[in-house]
């Protein structure tokens, strides 16, 4: 979609699924506004990455869950070609027993993973709209979006809302030519699910190879998702070849959950 004049916005850029997602933007083309909301140096790091590959970046920090970030995300694109795609990745996770999550847990993954996506909703929207311009919003959730996983039920309620968000706004923004879509990787062993499978160690006892044996044994692809996996299919939602999808949740998981 983009002629390298198209700038995208990606969240929670700075490492992992969020890097790859930049990269492979930068690789069709897109400039690239990376957020980061801890890490400067590894925001740094995509930026440059996304420089190799031959676009333009700039590093964006701020939290998401503040809705004057994603007013600034807006303004840094403008100035980077001009608004045409917004990537909310940005995510954390808690993984333990339902009766265990405390609420201050919950209501972090709620700020994060759905009021960060809707500030992010809001702000492209608004943009886009404001501009006359035809754009694409895409919302990183979850396989767990669509089915629950044991102890990940807090967290999987948290991306089962950005499900919701997301057909909601490709209902109501399609008459301006923007579509929302949402994609559901699977198990990527990224620092956050690494994070997760030390918990559940914690919690059922049992070693850490036989937990990451028992996620692999449910994945009929019989490997586990990669960054790269999410930044093409993101690529591909943002691409003149998805231009007719909207609405919808795809999920990149190797076959670990049907949908």
């Amino acid at each position: 979609m983009s002629t390298g004049t198209s700038c995208a916005v990606v969240t929670g850029a700075s490492k992992g699924i969020g890097r790859a997602i930049a990269v492979a933007l930068a690789r069709d083309g897109w400039n690239v506004v990376v957020n980061y909301s801890h890490s400067e140096g590894a925001a740094k790091e995509t930026a440059d990455a996304v420089t190799d590959a031959g676009t333009r970046a700039v590093v964006v920090g701020g939290d998401v869950t503040d809705a004057s970030t994603s007013a600034r995300l807006a303004g840094a694109a403008a100035d980077l070609g001009g608004l045409g795609a917004w990537v909310n990745n940005a995510g954390i996770s808690v993984l333990a027993p339902i009766v265990e999550t405390s609420v201050a847990d919950m209501e972090r993954m709620l700020a994060v993973n759905y009021m960060g996506t809707y500030h992010g909703v809001q702000a492209a929207a608004r943009t886009m709209i404001a501009n006359g311009t035809p754009g694409r919003i895409v919302n990183v959730a979850s396989e767990a979006a669509v089915q629950t996983f044991r102890y990940l039920g807090a967290y999987a309620a948290s991306k089962f809302a950005v499900v919701g968000l997301t057909q909601a706004a490709a209902l109501e923004l399609g008459q301006y030519g923007i579509s929302v879509n949402a994609v559901g990787p699977g198990t990527t062993e990224t620092d956050m699910v690494m994070a997760e499978r030390r918990s559940e160690v914690s919690i059922t006892g049992d070693s850490p190879d036989d937990v990451r044996a028992s996620y692999l044994a449910n994945i009929p692809l019989g490997r586990f998702c990669t960054p790269d996996d999410t930044g093409a299919l993101v690529a591909w939602l943002v691409s003149p070849a998805a231009a007719y999808v909207t609405g919808q949740i795809i999920c990149n998981n190797g076959g670990s959950v049907l949908h």
